[in-house]
């Protein structure tokens, strides 16, 4: 059982490591791309076609989600970015310091992370509020479609369409955001075994 855990694994080329951040930046940035696609359409369409078009200022949940797109889009552009990195280590003459490296890699995991963080403030901001929606029903209360003018229960009471597609979109950002950080944590640990004299 020792043998097994003391396995040792070579350190990884330059070229190894320009290899791994070509092919894991363009796999983070089409991973991110499909799936921030959703959340990016449901918030331009919210801003777009919102019934409260007219008035000034946004809500804190939507101003809460155009930062997290803000934060994704920039983690979707620093995943392209690795790309580019790993064609800068491939050539010794444009080689960056390590140092720059890793500099660049932990500011792609606190892109991610910080798109994962407000992407589950989101989340618990909308859930919660869709409990509350649904904890003020009648006990008992089954609601399949909405009901007719002139009942009892109130309007926005129903959980709608809508209401899923955005907890749809936000569990999308969540997921983006780890493919983002997975990617900068892979790089980051392949960076950190490779030694100056290897090439």
């Amino acid at each position: 059982m020792s043998d097994f855990l003391s396995f040792k694994v070579p350190n990884p080329t330059t070229q190894q490591i320009a290899q791994s951040f070509r092919w894991l930046g363009w796999l983070g940035f089409w991973l991110q791309v499909l799936l921030g696609f959703i959340p990016i359409l449901v918030v331009v369409t919210t801003i777009l076609f919102s019934p409260n078009q007219g008035q000034l200022g946004l809500s804190f949940g939507m101003s809460l989600a155009i930062v997290c797109l803000l934060v994704l889009c920039f983690s979707i552009y620093w995943c392209y970015r690795y790309t580019r990195v790993g064609n800068k280590l491939k050539a010794p003459d444009l080689r960056p310091a390590k140092a720059n490296v890793i500099r660049d890699l932990k500011v792609g995991l606190i892109a991610n992370l910080g798109t994962i963080g407000i992407s589950v403030l989101i989340a618990l901001l909308r859930v919660g509020e869709l409990t509350f929606k649904m904890l003020r029903l009648p006990q008992g209360a089954t609601v399949v479609t909405p009901a007719p003018v002139g009942t009892t229960i109130a309007p926005g009471a129903l959980i709608t369409a809508s209401n899923m597609i955005t907890i749809q979109a936000t569990i999308n950002a969540i997921a983006a955001g780890l493919v983002g950080a997975i990617v900068a944590l892979l790089l980051l640990y392949q960076v950190g075994r490779h030694h100056s004299s290897s090439n």
